[in-house]
Parts: C-alpha cells; structure tokens; sequence
C-alpha cells in the first residue's frame, strides 16, 4: 500500500471541505427526525395498511431510505447505517404481513415475490448499496447468496431456463415467474388514464381508434386480456438487471458461477440482438424465439420499444455491460449499449435552436404502421399534431436525462463516448453550467452534464453549488417534517421515498468521482473510494473532505482536507472494490513519483504482493494533500472486502 503524509497548511478550510462535512452531520440528524415522525415505535413504516391486498409498492417503501447505507459507507453517521438496517427489517416484516390476489405474501422469503426489474432495481439498491457499507454482516451476505439463488436454473421458482439462457417472464422472484396477471394490479398503475392515454399503444392492431379508448372502463379490462396474452410470459430486456444480483453476490464471495451467469446471459441477449439486425429486441418467448407472443414482432413487449421505448430499454444493456466489465475487466461489453444509441443517432433529427446551436432529436419508441394521436409533449409532430412517425420510429424528442451516454463514456474513458454526451446535449432546455436545486428527482439525475462541465474546467464553481443545492433540498424536507407536524398528511405507498432527507449524488461525485448509478437497478461505479483507517469503517473520517478535481482516461486528481480537530488516517481505495489499480502517484507533499508499490516508503502488502489499490494518508489536523493517480482501470479482481483484509 502507498504510503504519503499531508504537509500543507489547511488552516483556512475551503468552502467545499466545509459545506461537505456540513452535510454529513446534517443528514444523519434529518435521520434522526425522519424515523421519528415516519415510522412506528418499532420501524414499521405505516405502508401497506394492514388490509391492503396487492402485488405493487414495496420497492416504494425501501426507496425511502435504500440510500442511507451509501452515504454511511462515503462517511456518514453510523446512525444512519442503524436506522437503515432496521428499516428494512421493518419494511421486510410488513410486505411479509400483506396478502396478494394470488394466496401467498406480497414479500416471500425476505424478496418480492413476483415483480418487473424496473420495480425490484430500485428496491435492491439497498441490497447492493449494504455491501458497500456492511460486508462483513453475515445476514447481507445470506441474503446477496440466497436472493441470487433465485435465479439458477436448480432454483424450484423457475426463474431461469439455463439451457436457453432466459428468464421466463417479465415479472418473477421468490414465487417465480408464473404470478403474472395484470388485472391484479386493480388499475394502477398500469391503467388507461396513467398510461396508455398518455403515451399511445403499444400495438396497433387492436380495435381501439385511439388510445383515449381505453379511458372506457370496458376497454380497459379488454387492455389487460391483451397484456396477459402478450407480455405475461418470456424474457425482456429489463431482465438484464439480475445481473447485477449475480455481481453482488460475486463481490461478496467470488465465487465464479455468479460471474459466469453474467457473462453467459448477456452473451443471450447480444446474440438476440444480431439476429434481429442489430437493435435489441423488446419480447423473446419462453422457446427462445424472438416475438412468440407478439405475433413475430420484436416489438410491443413489456417495458419496451412500444411502451416506454429508449427510457426502459436501455436499462438493461447498461446495467449488464458495466457489470460484465466490472467483473472481467473488458471493455468490449460496452459494444452493446453504445451500438443501440448509435442506432438513435443514427434516426435522430437535427433541430435548430438558434444560430449557432441545434439538437438531435432521437427517436425514443419503435412500431408499427397506426394511430399515433396521443396526448406526448416534446416530440417533433406532423402539421395535423399526429406524433411523427418515420420508418418505425417515433416519439423524436432530445435525450432525456436518462444517465446511458455518460455511464457509457465514464466506463470506457475513450474521446468518442464523451463526443457522444455532447452530441446529445439538449440545447434548449438545461444550462450544464447551472445547478438547480429543485431539478433533482427520486432517481438522483439532473445534474450530470453540470458535474461533466466541472470536469472539463467549464464550471469551477460545481461544488460549492451542488453542496448548497443538495442542503437546500435538505431544508425543504425539513420544512416538510414541520408543516406536517410529527405525521404524514398523506400515507401512500410513495410516503416515505417522497420525504427522504438524504441525498447523495453530490457526494459520490465529489468525494468518489463517481456518477449516480444507473437509477433502476445498477451498481456504485467508482474511481477511487476512502476508508478510515482507524476506526476500520468505510467513508471518510469524522472532519475529513474529499473533492475529486479530474477524471480522465488517464487516471484521477483529489484533495483531501483535514478539517477536523484530530489526526486522521485515510485509506484511499481504487475504484469502488478495488477494481482498478495505482499505476503512480504524484503529490503536492511529496514531489517524488511512486511509480509502483515497491518503489514507495513502507511498501508493500502483508503477503508480499506488489498489487497496489490502495494507499494510505497521514492527514494531520488542520493539513491537506493533493494527489494525482494513474489508475490501470479494471485490473484487479473486484471485492468488498475493505483494503486492510488480508483474504483480499
């Protein structure tokens, strides 16, 4: 391990280094008043009521504090580690406690029992985001194995047809994948009103006039007849999220049958997608073939290019592709996604917003010849107002903030994916040198280009800004806890995500150069990450800050400031699991380039080795070091164990 000591004075802190410990103690106290106002004597949050029957709302529940582990592990509070824990408890026992349509629990065996990976990405956040926080607990580790287990072809749900390599429908979990009605869903949300009037058909050879049809209570329950028919069976693309239950259970255990399950099921879905000329398909039957229930179509299915189009298809082959190189340390993976936004691109059109800037307007949805009359806002339209449609394509609007073209460049590093962020750039809407702190929304986005100009050197205020945005949502949750006095005005399946005082984007950018993952079900991807070496926790000590200043191919550039009334020892990981290795280290305390670990004062590990993910700071009370690394990206085998483990 690197050795360097902090030598520069940091008696006047920087703005940043302030604010950022600011809202470290800040959010642990918000916490603190959110359990206390939100959830029973014993954590139980007071949804599901307790004769409610449903299948729909659980992920909800975990998404009001599925990120307080993280921040924990960036260097929070233990408090929040302990409500966080007892939380999910509490939520596990209600969802245990609720009764479905279909006879059993809506949680089975501690896991949905039969859910999209839209839904159950979102709810596993707080699975993925404990092992960064708690790997050394017994029961994530239990859990990562068993809720992975799930999904081998010996599990009796069914799950997964290993000879076919495909999961066997759209929804699936602990009950497996045969509990898929969708008139069980009692209207909502997949109703005509909250969806299908709002964003058009998926079909066109239904014998609606238009989508409005469905507003008809009697159209509506011929609706779900269609959805049973068609999309109740058979593998999607959103499936590809399990792949990141399978690289959390190899980060806890590495063992390589969770690997090669990733490896082996994308593999299925590149294969798909060369059969079908290229673009992914939305709907493959449980017999392998690509439109089985769709007629041949490889458009219409669940979640897909007819549906919700670019939004919800391309969760899948990003999730899967950044795990597959997390896990083999190739790049090619990322052939997949970048080939199907190359593909939008492509079919974009060109909008011009003035003189000197246009837009590319791509298209988000595929399908068939038809009515295209429905009520969507910010898409290029015929002169009649019908949604234009072009060769299949259709709803061309600006890229949305969907996280895809910059997960791709963060991933790779390489000139032509970063060119690709800003071709996509949307002229007309958003400033990338402005933060907003009412732009934020449950999935953490709105800020990435901002955070990408900060990096480029356009935007050297960012930090500042984004630290004072992020305490002013703060605030605003706080004037919620004391409008509402002590209890919601409202008690929904959203009551505890739309209260969360804890925010941590700003945090992950800053202190781990690291983008909000992708919001439906991917991993923390990281450049560097900190421990406190001596308390042997994650995160940054008490009082210490960290900004990362650069992010390149090259490798990374970050302060870390003592601001605190102790000395400090900081444990410097690279990458989030130690996935990528020091190749130098230059500071600004010690002019002398540490080429490799051997080369460097007190080098070397406990067993001899000379793989050097990690270095250690001195950090006196009252100092600060800047440190530039070369980084060898996703050279090492990738684990939680923490950098002091001696099975690493």
């Amino acid at each position: 391990m690197f050795e360097v000591e902090a030598t520069v004075d940091a008696s006047s802190v920087p703005s940043w280094a302030r604010r950022q410990r600011e809202l470290f103690d800040l959010m642990a106290d918000v916490a603190d008043r959110f359990v206390a106002d939100y959830t029973g004597p014993e954590y139980e949050p007071f949804w599901p009521p307790k004769d409610h029957v449903g299948v729909d709302g659980f992920d909800d529940v975990v998404e009001g504090f599925y990120n307080w582990p993280l921040l924990y592990a960036m260097g929070g509070d233990e408090r929040l580690l302990d409500h966080a824990r007892r939380l999910y408890e509490a939520a596990l026992e209600r969802g245990a406690e609720t009764s479905t349509p279909f006879g059993h629990p809506m949680v089975v065996d501690e896991f949905e029992q039969c859910r999209d990976w839209f839904h159950m990405g979102e709810g596993n956040l707080y699975t993925y985001n404990m092992g960064l926080a708690a790997p050394d607990d017994e029961t994530v580790v239990d859990r990562a194995e068993r809720f992975a287990g799930l999904y081998f072809e010996e599990s009796d749900t069914n799950n997964y047809d290993g000879e076919k390599r495909l999961v066997r429908g759209p929804m699936n979990g602990s009950m497996g994948p045969d509990y898929c009605d969708f008139s069980a869903y009692e209207h909502h949300p997949y109703g005509a009103d909250y969806r299908w009037a709002r964003h058009g058909l998926p079909w066109r050879d239904l014998e609606f006039d238009e989508a409005a049809d469905l507003l008809d209570p009697d159209n509506e329950e011929r609706l779900f007849e269609v959805l049973n028919d068609r999309c109740a069976k058979g593998d999607i693309p959103l499936n590809l999220n399990v792949t990141s239950l399978m690289t959390n259970a190899y980060l806890h255990t590495g063992d390589d049958r969770y690997r090669e399950w990733v490896t082996d099921y994308l593999a299925a879905w590149r294969e798909r997608t060369a059969e079908n000329g290229g673009i992914i398909p939305d709907n493959v039957g449980r017999s392998g073939e690509i439109g089985e229930y769709t007629d041949g179509s490889w458009y219409g299915g669940y979640y897909g290019w007819s549906w919700g189009g670019w939004h919800y298809v391309g969760i899948g082959p990003t999730v899967a592709a950044e795990n597959a190189v997390l896990l083999e340390g190739d790049r090619e993976y990322l052939e997949f996604p970048r080939s199907q936004l190359d593909v939008l691109v492509e079919n974009g059109i060109e909008v011009s917003e003035d003189d000197v800037h246009s837009t590319l307007y791509i298209p988000h949805k595929y399908g068939g010849e038809g009515d295209y009359h429905y009520a969507a806002s910010g898409v290029l339209t015929e002169d009649d107002g019908e949604v234009l449609w072009r060769d299949g394509w259709y709803e061309f609007r600006p890229h949305r903030d969907d996280p895809y073209a910059v997960h791709l460049w963060y991933m790779s590093m390489s000139d032509e994916d970063r060119a690709r962020v800003r071709r996509l750039r949307d002229w007309g809407k958003r400033d990338w040198k402005r933060v907003d702190p009412r732009a934020s929304t449950k999935h953490g986005d709105g800020h990435e280009y901002a955070w990408l100009a900060y990096l480029d050197g356009e935007f050297p205020d960012y930090p500042d800004r984004i630290l004072e945005a992020t305490r002013e949502h703060v605030h605003e949750r706080l004037d919620l806890m004391e409008a509402e006095g002590n209890e919601p005005t409202t008690v929904d399946e959203d009551y505890l995500r739309d209260r969360n005082p804890v925010f941590h984007k700003a945090f992950l950018q800053l202190t781990m150069g690291a983008p909000q993952p992708v919001y439906y079900g991917g991993l923390v991807m990281a450049q560097v990450r900190h421990f406190d070496a001596r308390r042997e926790r994650p995160g940054l000590p008490e009082g210490v800050a960290a900004l990362v200043e650069d992010v390149s191919r090259d490798g990374v550039e970050l302060t870390l400031v003592n601001a605190g009334g102790t000395n400090e020892e900081v444990v410097v990981q690279a990458g989030a699991y130690g996935e990528h290795r020091f190749a130098s280290v230059e500071t600004d305390c010690d002019r002398r380039r540490i080429e490799d670990a051997e080369s460097a004062p007190n080098a070397g590990s406990a067993d001899g080795s000379d793989e050097s993910n990690a270095m250690r700071v001195y950090l006196p009370s009252g100092r600060r070091i800047s440190v530039t690394a070369e980084l060898d990206r996703f050279a090492n085998d990738p684990s939680y164990a923490p950098p002091w483990d001696a099975t690493r």
